[in-house]
């Protein structure tokens, strides 16, 4: 009788062990809506992307540092077609464990369906402020953001000094400066050129709307009261004097430019010798050196009489994780590892170029290495960029102007509807199209935009 309690303890241990064993060889699987550039790079190992080789050194790292943490990537889209599908899934039920976002994040938090994340006091710190607005209410944050853009103002030197204009010495601080600068070079130009782009709605309903903010903030002219962003502002008084010069510079775009309904078409018309200025976001550098426009510029974003250093984040992808993931640990502990100092000076180097980080230490990583330290630069920057060492200098330089922006301006965020947030958007866009295109008073189309906009959010 003994032997056999001895026997039946014996086993007991055994499967114990076993279960445990079981358990700690457990994998939790953590299910992330991403941004679509880094989901494609996960989803095809064969892609020659320059930007998947961060991507896959992120993604290698991570699986190295948590085994017991696989993540499954998907692509719903961005911002508009990434809201709808988001929104669906939370109603069904079948929401991720994180999802990225940009414009729509502030409704994310207001709702509730976004948790706090909960990071060391110096990692909090570390966060460049105006890349976390979205998602930061009372010191409380509900994502992180993982890179980042800011705009300025692009020009094609050639196109200067076809039109009698040294692009070295011309002064293009004010919007007068800008105006008179494109009226010169679109007479110049004779229709072959001109002087100015000014891109309309397109595909992507904020689009538009991000190249115009900055102008609307230089003069404070908010365009709902954020952060809660219920009531909106289309008519604001100060906003009249940016739409007026806006409606002025369209003198001097091509319309079929502004109206062609693609990013991509409008601005690079730039790079090809069709027009000489217009708002860039942080990724044009590397897009106008790739396109052959090798004396592309970047200046500061001209500031109107009286008005105030202003800008807008840009392609600040924030991951956040969903109120109904069953891992919030382990899913916060991603957002944790997006971040790290490795990630953030990684990202910059990726060979799309404009991907800024979203941290202090990232930023000084590269301002380290314009002053020619190029420890932190990759080695994917020469073995599979083929790029030089000696060029990482030169090529960090290209982004101070912007880098300059996004630690000295008042940088801002889009308004983010409480309510209707696409429909609200687009209204928008409809409004920005009548004051391009007709000659009906600027303040006529606002107050009558503004009444829809109020009927819609109300609704």
């Amino acid at each position: 009788m003994k032997y056999i309690l001895l026997l039946v303890i014996l086993l007991a241990l055994i499967f114990n062990a076993q279960a445990s064993g079981a358990q700690d060889d457990e994998v939790t699987t953590i299910i992330i809506w991403g941004e679509p550039g880094t989901v494609s790079c996960i989803i095809d190992p064969a892609s020659t992307w320059e930007f998947c080789n961060y991507v896959r050194e992120l993604d290698a790292r991570w699986q190295a540092e948590h085994p017991d943490i696989e993540i499954v990537w998907e692509d719903h889209g961005w911002d508009t077609d990434l809201f709808q599908a988001l929104q669906a899934a939370i109603e069904e039920g079948t929401a991720p464990d994180i999802t990225v976002g940009e414009s729509f994040m502030p409704q994310l938090v207001q709702q509730g369906h976004l948790i706090p994340v909960e990071l060391p006091p110096d990692v909090h710190e570390n966060i460049i402020p105006a890349t976390a607005t979205a998602v930061e209410r009372d010191g409380v944050l509900y994502g992180v953001p993982v890179f980042t853009a800011v705009f300025t103002l692009e020009i094609n030197a050639d196109l200067f000094l076809l039109a009698g204009l040294d692009p070295n010495t011309i002064d293009l601080s004010t919007w007068d400066q800008i105006e008179e600068a494109a009226r010169v070079i679109t007479e110049a130009g004779a229709g072959e050129f001109y002087g100015y782009s000014i891109l309309g709605p397109t595909d992507f309903v904020t689009a538009a709307l991000f190249r115009a903010a900055p102008y609307l903030y230089q003069v404070d002219a908010p365009l709902c009261n954020m952060p809660v962003c219920d009531t909106p502002s289309f008519n604001h008084p100060n906003s009249i004097q940016v739409y007026e010069w806006f409606r002025r510079m369209s003198a001097f775009t091509d319309p079929e430019i502004t109206f062609a309904g693609s990013e991509a078409f409008v601005f690079s018309q730039l790079f090809s010798g069709i027009t000489a200025m217009q708002t860039a976001g942080s990724w044009h550098p590397f897009w106008a050196e790739g396109s052959g426009c090798f004396d592309c510029r970047y200046l500061p974003l001209p500031l109107p009489p009286g008005g105030n250093r202003a800008n807008v984040v840009v392609g600040n992808p924030i991951y956040g994780v969903l109120s109904s993931s069953e891992h919030p640990e382990e899913a916060t502990e991603f957002l944790k590892y997006m971040i790290d100092d490795q990630n953030q000076s990684n990202l910059f180097w990726t060979g799309v170029g404009g991907r800024l980080p979203t941290t202090f230490t990232g930023i000084e990583a590269v301002q380290r290495v314009m002053e020619g330290d190029t420890s932190s630069v990759p080695s994917y920057y020469t073995e599979f960029l083929g790029r030089d060492l000696d060029d990482a200098p030169f090529d960090a330089r290209v982004y101070d102007v912007f880098i300059d922006e996004l630690l000295n301006g008042d940088v801002r965020t889009l308004p983010s509807w409480s309510t209707n947030f696409v429909e609200v958007t687009a209204l928008w866009n409809e409004m920005f199209t009548e004051i391009l295109s007709t000659d009906r008073p600027i303040s006529e189309i606002l107050d009558d935009y503004q009444a829809q906009a109020e009927a819609l959010m109300s609704g």
